[in-house]
């Protein structure tokens, strides 16, 4: 099933659900044992300088959270759909890609999202969530080298900017974007369809163009050409800033669909967005 507009506005959409993720039977490629499906709550620390308090925010891992120290781990950034809800076909793939349960998927709902507490209201807040699932990964034992971060278009925000930084508990070392925003006046102006600088209505600045051509890990990027909602030409730009570290192993790839829309993994078809990032995992 097709997940509502991801960026029907330029502000954010959470929204508070009951969740619900059921694990499907043996008959279903992705099922999921029930044992291995587990809600958590994760602290967002405050951050002062920015005015940002402590929230707690909602988490699902799907896996053994006892092996966590040895499995590895997605750790899945969503788009701007109500809460995590959405997204619970991508992420129990994701979990079985090249194998029942062979990786372990963490996902966050943000401030606002889901039964997440406060709000998103900037790239700080994002940011300090997406900390709050490293810090819990790094207590589990988690090595950078076993982590992978997904950004999915809204979730790209959190993810490249933190490539960029790399500040937080882990660093990260694989990163893939899928239909990525880019900076904060072509997300407000995709928006919305007015050219106007996102700062007249919103504090929500980033640019993450500058943050990935920091960034000299590997990455994945997936895009649509016709993506109307995160718009090709300003991801290629992202791409092409993105400079990789050769000499140590360091690469990017890119999987586009000249005919693909903003939900890539819908056009591509779930086999081929499996192996795709199967690809890059084991590479």
């Amino acid at each position: 099933m097709q997940i509502s507009c991801d960026v029907d506005a330029a502000l954010l959409s959470g929204q508070e659900v009951e969740y619900n993720f059921p694990p499907g039977d043996s008959s279903d490629q992705f099922y999921v044992d029930a044992d291995k499906i587990f809600e958590i709550t994760l602290l967002s620390k405050s951050d002062e300088e920015n005015d940002i308090s402590a929230a707690m925010i909602s988490a699902l891992y799907v896996g053994d959270t006892a092996l966590i120290s040895t499995d590895t781990v997605f750790l899945y950034l969503h788009g701007n759909s109500g809460s995590l809800n959405g997204y619970w076909e991508p992420i129990r793939q994701i979990a079985n890609i090249g194998g029942h349960h062979r990786y372990g998927v963490l996902a966050i709902d943000y401030r606002g999202f889901g039964n997440s507490e406060g709000n998103s209201t900037s790239i700080q807040t994002m940011r300090q969530d997406l900390y709050a699932a490293l810090d819990f990964l790094d207590s589990k034992g988690l090595d950078a080298s076993q982590l992978i971060v997904y950004g999915l278009s809204l979730g790209s925000l959190p993810g490249c900017q933190e490539a960029g930084d790399q500040m937080g508990s882990i660093k990260i070392e694989k990163l893939i974007i899928e239909a990525p925003q880019t900076t904060a006046d072509v997300f407000f102006q995709d928006a919305v369809g007015i050219s106007v600088p996102s700062s007249l209505v919103t504090d929500y600045n980033f640019d993450l163009v500058e943050r990935i051509s920091q960034y000299q890990k590997s990455l994945l990027w997936m895009h649509g050409v016709n993506d109307q909602i995160a718009l090709f030409e300003n991801a290629q730009a992202l791409y092409d800033a993105h400079q990789p570290d050769e000499i140590n192993g360091e690469f990017k790839q890119a999987h586009i669909l000249p005919l693909g829309g903003h939900y890539f993994r819908w056009d591509f078809g779930y086999e081929n967005w499996g192996a795709a990032i199967l690809d890059f995992a084991i590479n």
